[in-house]
């Protein structure tokens, strides 16, 4: 969701992009014409960089935004979908295959979906794109590889290396300057020394690495930071031993210019540097320096000097540092991890390397679970989430390791709050039902991981699996276990409310919150129970005591600082508010727990929200609004294949039966149409009066039906006067996508000349901006 953690965002490195102008054209003049483009070349070429900087290009051509699916972490094809479905922020808790959930997802929405590194999964990847854009008509992709793809369709951009200055550009320092390998040259030379400048002196010296290094990027980018301890004569002297014997291409397309100058800069790299080096593929995705310290330490290499090495690897472009919202994190290219890993195999550190990893990761979950009151729980569970390649590279480890299995189960278990709080529900129900499957029952931790796959099947609507799962841990769990028979007793009161039973829910779940009482034990079946105490409350027309548990609940969260429950709590005095009459508070509630679950993937909650913030409207007279939020919240539930409660459902459907009522046919559609193109970001930003946000859609969609977004796009862009070729490069679409979309506005206007539409859009687009909706 927006604000939470930037997951599948373009990653912005902090080195500067250099050349490739035409190329990074190029790319962007295929995508108006191809669904499929594919950037190849060898290693070390800058198919990243250019793919990210053409995307960076065209983000204003796609409604639905730019998406990164960072591969190069991912060694098993089983893995793709998930990935790429972590890149879209797709949290589906249904039972169809991923690929099927993807399809449904991108069905409709306009997205670029950028797939870097795909060589390794070239064949899974053909098969996912080629699926994709077959069900999604609006679908762009953009991949980088080593070799094409070979779908139908797709366009090839090769990237050469960078031109090489010719024979004459020496006498001209201006010319040479404009040279593309000598440009990257001089600025990766000059952030490591500012005073550095390209001169009549040293020209020939820099053209000649330039040459000798053929113009590949990251050879030079590795060459010249070497510039800050070595003068250039003592680097082409260096290039001149390490390179002289090479030539042509080896055997898995790699130019040998690249390897041998990472091997180089392997030599001179400190023996810290190096060992770091050898050590970091073992990460399979980012990581930051607080995972590095704690991982890559031994007694060769203690705690703090990593950083140093860390950052000496960083000045010499072996790891690439990338802003991630006020923080760095780092990545590996995907030669420089070979590289590394191949050192790591032959170092025999492997494995220990892997358990320390999975140690690191195991630590960390356990502090997510242990948020404190001075703790920021959507910072540290967002970065969690993001983190989820390695811990998921942990929970492998144990699955495969016999030894491990315990350890696996403890922190898939210790997990809960990713699984149900940060809408990972598929993720955690295959890794505890994997684990389980190779543990015996009658541990403490076997019960645990059985009672959060039941937690897990309850939230992903499996109920029949739920109590099956209930009924084997009440059998199979060891005596004396206090708190494990506190969340059975508390799960089975959330099964007794969902299937109506709610005094006996209410029971139950009572029990446990008096046993726990107001003390930090156990928030995880506290503070959910009393959520669910109160909604049980609720819905039986106890409104008193149901507000007295919402606001205890509040309390408790606001002193252990627990922010995901403390918004159920809002949610709940904001239907105790609805029930007393109070549309205005019952509004504020539900906005400031959107606010809030804005930043986690919790789904469900965000529906609950805007549907509690749609009977809100009804209430105040807006009927209008209303019927958008409760449109948008409905497209939730089913795009995000949600199964809601069913006392959830009948209130949905008593304020859809209000709306209607409150509108007419044509005005009720045509809410429902303005909704439902929202999207679910689209309906958070409308819902709290965030129009810049959603990109002004409501305000200017209320005066545009009927047309859908991309024929008000198109409108917009007649109006100003843009032919349909230029419309179309504005759109990176080809010219008879906008032909079609001229024609059907025409149908549905009912005019027959262009300026018609014009005259009819530029009246929308000032009526809109003169009265807007209140928000």
């Amino acid at each position: 969701m927006s604000g939470r953690s930037g997951t599948g965002e373009l990653p912005v490195e902090v080195t500067s992009f250099v050349g490739r102008k035409e190329e990074v054209r190029q790319v962007r003049r295929l995508l108006q014409a191809s669904r499929l483009v594919t950037v190849t070349g060898g290693a070390g070429i800058g198919k990243s960089r250019v793919a990210v900087e053409a995307a960076s290009g065209v983000r204003r051509a796609f409604a639905d935004g730019v998406r990164f699916v960072e591969l190069a972490g991912v060694s098993d094809p089983g893995h793709l979908e998930e990935a790429v479905a972590q890149a879209l922020d797709l949290a589906d808790p249904s039972d169809r295959p991923d690929v099927e959930a993807l399809a449904d997802h991108l069905r409709d929405r306009q997205t670029l979906l950028l797939l870097d590194t795909c060589e390794h999964l070239v064949d899974a990847c053909a098969r996912l794109a080629q699926t994709l854009l077959e069900s999604s008509p609006e679908l762009r992709i953009l991949a980088t590889s080593r070799q094409s793809l070979g779908v139908p369709g797709e366009h090839i951009v090769a990237l050469a290396p960078m031109p090489l200055p010719g024979p004459r550009a020496v006498e001209s320092v201006a010319v040479l300057a404009r040279c593309d390998s000598v440009a990257l040259f001089l600025e990766r030379v000059t952030a490591v020394d500012p005073h550095y400048t390209l001169t009549a002196g040293n020209a020939a010296q820099i053209a000649e690495v330039c040459a000798r290094l053929d113009g590949i990027p990251l050879a030079i980018e590795l060459v010249a930071v070497r510039m800050r301890t070595l003068p250039i004569g003592r680097i082409l002297g260096l290039l001149d031993d390490r390179l002289w014997l090479l030539s042509g291409l080896t055997a898995d397309r790699r130019h040998p210019t690249v390897g041998a100058t990472v091997e180089w800069s392997h030599e001179l790299c400190t023996d810290d540097e190096r060992l770091l080096w050898s050590r970091l593929p073992v990460f399979v995705s980012t990581f930051d320096a607080a995972a590095a310290e704690g991982v890559c330490a031994d007694g060769a290499l203690p705690a703090e000097r990593i950083l140093p090495a860390l950052l000496g690897l960083v000045d010499k472009s072996i790891v690439i540092p990338v802003r991630r919202g006020e923080g760095t994190v780092y990545r590996l290219l995907d030669i420089i991890r070979e590289y590394g890993a191949a050192r790591l195999q032959e170092s025999g550190e492997r494995e220990w390397l892997r358990r320390r990893h999975l140690r690191h990761y195991l630590e960390l979950a356990h502090r997510g679970r242990k948020v404190g009151p001075d703790a920021d729980q959507v910072e540290l569970w967002g970065r969690i989430r993001r983190d989820w390649p390695n811990i998921r590279a942990a929970l492998d480890l144990c699955a495969e390791d016999p030894a491990e299995h315990e350890t696996g189960l403890n922190m898939a278990s210790t997990l809960w709050y990713l699984w149900i709080a940060c809408g990972m529900l598929r993720e955690g129900h295959h890794h505890l039902e994997r684990l389980l499957a190779r543990c015996l029952p009658g541990t403490a931790s076997w019960s645990w991981a059985t009672l959060i796959l039941a937690y897990v099947a309850i939230a992903r609507g499996h109920l029949d699996e739920a109590r099956l799962l209930l009924e084997r841990c009440r059998r199979g769990s060891p005596p004396g276990g206090d708190t494990l028979r506190l969340l059975l007793l508390k799960l089975s009161g959330t099964l007794a409310v969902i299937e109506g039973d709610l005094r006996g829910g209410e029971v139950r779940l009572g029990a446990v919150v008096d046993r726990l009482g107001p003390g930090p034990h156990l928030p995880e079946v506290l503070l959910p129970s009393m959520v669910e105490l109160g909604l049980s409350l609720i819905w039986r027309g106890e409104t008193a005591a149901s507000r007295e548990v919402f606001l205890r609940c509040r309390r408790l969260c606001e002193e252990q600082g627990n922010a995901w429950a403390r918004a159920y709590a809002d949610y709940g005095l904001g239907l105790v508010a609805m029930a007393e009459g109070d549309a205005d508070r019952a509004a504020s509630h539900a906005r400031d727990s959107l606010r809030v679950k804005r930043h986690f993937s919790d789904a469900m909650a965000i529906v609950l929200c805007l549907e509690l913030l749609a009977a809100a409207a009804v209430d105040r007279g807006e009927p209008a609004r209303a019927g958008r939020l409760l449109s948008a919240a409905r497209t939730g539930w089913r795009d995000k294949g949600l199964l809601g409660y069913p006392l959830m459902v009948e209130d949905s459907a008593r304020c859809a039966e209000l709306v209607r009522r409150s509108l007419s046919r044509r005005d009720y559609d045509q809410a429902a149409r303005e909704g439902a193109a929202l999207g679910l970001e689209g309906a958070i930003a409308y819902a709290l009066g965030e129009e810049e946000a959603a990109g002004g859609a409501v305000r200017r969609d209320a005066g545009w039906a009927p047309l859908t977004r991309r024929e008000r796009e198109v409108a917009e862009l007649v109006a100003e006067g843009l032919t349909n070729r230029q419309i179309a490069h504005r759109l990176m679409v080809v010219q008879r996508t906008v032909d079609s979309h001229v024609e059907h506005i025409l149908a549905k206007l009912g005019f027959s000349a262009r300026a018609q539409v014009a005259a009819w859009a530029t009246r929308r687009r000032l009526g809109s901006s003169a009265a807007p909706e209140n928000a």
